[in-house]
């Protein structure tokens, strides 16, 4: 390039205007030139500050990395100069320079610069001015975009404060105490007993009938104790073999069995910190009984085919339908493991024993599955709730959750369900098809307490032991629908 036209671009650089010709000569001698494309990049932060570059063609944008995020300080054009932090030390760059469009620039040593520049008063002092004011632009540059960066942040954190809130309410709406759904006494009773067991890192033993929601209650153990920030993790001890389980609860090393082609963590690691729960308990075999007896203990398992002792701490809630004391008698649980597991009890009532629930429950199970289907809600007519209110539902809560699901799927949406709607195995139940819903429900109470009493000779305390109900509880009921039998 011309020298003689760099020296005039030279001329109107900001703090060379006033010195001579003659220095500027000198300038363009001790530089070289450089020319980039669009993208390139000019200067490098933390690299070595060494040269002043003059800008003699196109523009460049100035900035900074700061926390990961790239922040734009300053833009500059031609004729302009950059690497300003070179004229007090030969540190690092304390910002990137890259091109926006084809740039040219020349570039000059920090020595040669200062040297030209400092043999005149002028231009050092109008230098001094241009480097100050630049300092300044760029900090406040700086300030502005950490402000905005920060006010983002607080941003985006409200917005997940509130979204963490939002699914907090969720998560208890699905998994707390309030999913268990009921207010009679018997359910009252089981959720208090649950709200105790949540405070505690005893086990938790959950005895119920099937479909009486022992893993609904679990969740809401887990979710309102300490360890509800970790997992929950559930298996099923009544689905699988001996091996299976055992490799399942505790894991495994490759080549351990046949197909066992890899290492596979198991669930009492997986669910470190947090709960475990084990569904059907009474179902483990034997031989796994010991093991799991030396985790509650110790905290202590190896993993199928290694030596190697490894530890886990977990919250553990076991769950079972059968009775567990006949079963140890009978030498097929542990007395050991039963002590173990029976710290905390919860008894989840049958359905039968609640039926004061029925509506309550019909309510929530069909507004559940209509949200989920995105359809409008079923309505139950009297006579159909008189026919569920008349059903012993062995299935329990599942049971009637399975039999609303259904009607889903035949009824059209938002209409009213009749009793012929319901499936064959209601049709057989006796149906009080005029009256309101407690006064069936009334009725059947009485029917089921006088076929008890009549199967136990008139005995109370046989009658309720019979109706799986305390002798004190049965003399309530009887008192309360009216009954006077006589005395025993």
């Amino acid at each position: 390039m011309d020298p003689l036209l760099l020296i005039d671009d030279l001329r109107h650089t900001p703090a060379l205007e006033g010195v001579p010709l003659a220095q500027l000569g000198r300038l363009v001698d001790a530089g070289e030139i450089h020319e980039f494309a669009p993208g390139d990049r000019l200067l490098e932060e933390g690299a070595p500050a060494d040269a002043i570059y003059l800008l003699i063609q196109g523009g460049v944008r100035i900035c900074k990395q700061q926390d990961g995020l790239e922040i734009d300080l300053a833009r500059r054009d031609a004729p302009d100069w950059l690497g300003e932090m070179a004229l007090f030390d030969a540190g690092e760059r304390v910002a990137s320079v890259l091109a926006e469009s084809e740039v040219r620039t020349l570039s000059i040593s920090r020595d040669a610069f200062l040297q030209v520049v400092m043999e005149e008063p002028e231009a050092l002092l109008q230098l001094l001015r241009v480097v100050a004011s630049r300092l300044r632009e760029s900090d406040s540059q700086l300030i502005e975009a950490l402000g905005e960066r920060v006010r983002a942040l607080t941003s985006v954190n409200e917005q997940l404060s509130s979204e963490n809130q939002r699914l907090q309410t969720v998560f208890v709406e699905q998994h707390g105490f309030e999913a268990f759904v009921g207010e009679s006494s018997p359910v009252r009773r089981a959720r208090a007993a649950a709200r105790q067991a949540s405070t505690s890192d005893l086990p938790v033993l959950l005895v119920g009938e099937t479909g009486t929601g022992k893993e609904v209650l679990a969740r809401a153990i887990h979710a309102r104790s300490k360890r509800a920030g970790r997992p929950f993790v559930a298996l099923n001890c009544a689905h699988l073999t001996e091996s299976l389980l055992e490799s399942e609860l505790f894991g495994h090393a490759r080549g351990a069995f046949t197909g066992a082609s890899h290492v596979k963590r198991g669930l009492v690691e997986e669910a470190d910190g947090g709960t475990l729960f084990l569904d059907e308990a009474a179902d483990m075999p034997y031989a796994l009984q010991g093991a799991l007896l030396r985790f509650l203990e110790l905290g202590e398992f190896r993993r199928l085919g290694e030596t190697e002792i490894r530890r886990a701490h977990v919250g553990l809630i076991a769950s079972t339908q059968r009775d567990l004391e006949a079963l140890a008698r009978a030498g097929e649980f542990r007395l050991d493991l039963l002590y173990r597991l029976d710290v905390m009890r919860v008894t989840l009532p049958p359905l039968r024993e609640r039926l004061d629930d029925l509506p309550l429950l019909v309510e929530h199970c069909s507004g559940r599955i209509a949200e989920r289907l995105g359809v409008a809600r079923l309505r139950m007519g009297p006579a159909a709730m008189n026919a569920l209110a008349a059903h012993d539902f062995p299935g329990n809560v599942r049971e009637l959750e399975n039999e609303i699901e259904r009607l889903y799927v035949i009824q059209k949406p938002g209409s009213t369900v009749q009793p012929d709607a319901l499936s064959s195995r209601l049709a057989g139940a006796p149906v009080f098809a005029s009256g309101t819903y407690n006064e069936a429900l009334k009725n059947f109470k009485t029917q089921m307490i006088e076929k008890a009493l009549r199967a136990a000779g008139g005995n109370r305390t046989h009658a309720a032991r019979d109706l799986g109900v305390h002798r004190s509880n049965l003399l309530r009921m009887m008192k309360g629908l009216g009954m006077e039998p006589d005395a025993d």
